[in-house]
């Protein structure tokens, strides 16, 4: 298992993100999963096409048995994005969280079956400590389309940042607009070289 808090990541050529690059360049994403507490019913759309709101967190799953967890980590002093690279195997239930299987959505299916190609991360300045730290997280698959993974919340048609939830971008566009307070890229981010 690979876990990269955001506390502890700072530059876009850390050898964490890069050997987590490295695992997912070229597996097929096969399934998709929200991670919503436990016993709560994930509310799907929102007002932003190709846009979703999720509390916890989001699980892809390759073909070869890899789970890329992207979460948010506790607000204050471990407050950003957070990356888990694990075994679908190995994962252990969590009584706490249900997982929303969104895989077949129309969305989703310019992402579904195809291989990862390049993966991208944007930082911002943390204010409490103004430590550089993830809040987005992207992909983009062979066939050009691609995913980003940000902290954040949709309030009618506006996104903006929540260190305690997630937005899903299914659009370059959004990605590229949206940006949050001391971030030094757009969602979008720069893209990790391995």
């Amino acid at each position: 298992m690979l876990k990269i808090e955001p506390a502890t990541l700072h530059r876009i050529d850390d050898p964490r993100l890069v050997s987590l690059v490295r695992n997912l360049v070229g597996e097929r994403i096969l399934r998709v999963r929200y991670s919503v507490p436990a016993g709560v019913i994930w509310q799907g759309d929102t007002e932003l096409d190709h846009v979703h709101e999720v509390d916890m967190g989001v699980e892809l799953v390759t073909d070869s048995g890899l789970v890329l967890e992207l979460s948010w980590a506790t607000p204050g002093s471990r407050e950003g994005l957070a990356f888990t690279l694990d075994r679908l195997e190995e994962l252990r239930p969590n009584k706490l969280v249900d997982l929303v299987e969104v895989s077949g959505r129309r969305e989703w299916s310019r992402i579904v079956g195809y291989p990862v190609d390049k993966i991208g991360v944007s930082f911002h300045v943390y204010s409490y400590d103004s430590s550089v730290r993830p809040w987005s997280f992207r992909i983009e698959m062979s066939n050009g389309c691609s995913l980003v993974v940000a902290l954040g919340e949709i309030d009618g048609r506006i996104l903006s940042y929540m260190p305690n939830n997630i937005v899903v971008m299914l659009d370059e566009d959004v990605a590229g607009e949206y940006y949050v307070p001391d971030s030094l890229q757009s969602a979008w981010g720069e893209t990790v070289r391995s």
